[in-house]
């Protein structure tokens, strides 16, 4: 059975239904990811080590955001991130990322 969740960030979808995502799909994950570099560290009283810190203002670190992804999901490794200005001035993060549960050791 297939489950159906609220999409991130909330919208509707071109029926006027509320989107939403296949859970455990890429988009939820895609989503996960998203919403933790959209998180501060401290936002969330409740789990004040939710986020990322603001790559605005320090400078994007990669390896928070797998360690981010390592404590809170989804279960991925981040494979690359591109990070390029748009022509609004802003910059725009592409991040790549694969399930753990596909990565395979090359032997040696």
């Amino acid at each position: 059975m297939t489950v159906r969740l609220i999409s991130f960030p909330f919208r509707l979808d071109p029926t006027g239904s509320i989107a939403t995502v296949e859970q455990d799909g890429d988009a939820e994950i895609s989503e996960h990811i998203a919403l933790a570099m959209l998180t501060r560290p401290g936002e969330r009283i409740q789990v004040p080590t939710f986020g990322v810190k603001d790559a605005a203002f320090v400078g994007f670190e990669l390896g928070g955001l797998q360690r981010h992804l390592n404590d809170f999901g989804p279960y991925v490794e981040v494979a690359t991130v591109s990070i390029s200005q748009t022509a609004e001035e802003t910059e725009r993060a592409e991040i790549d990322w694969r399930r753990r549960d596909e990565i395979r050791e090359v032997p040696q």
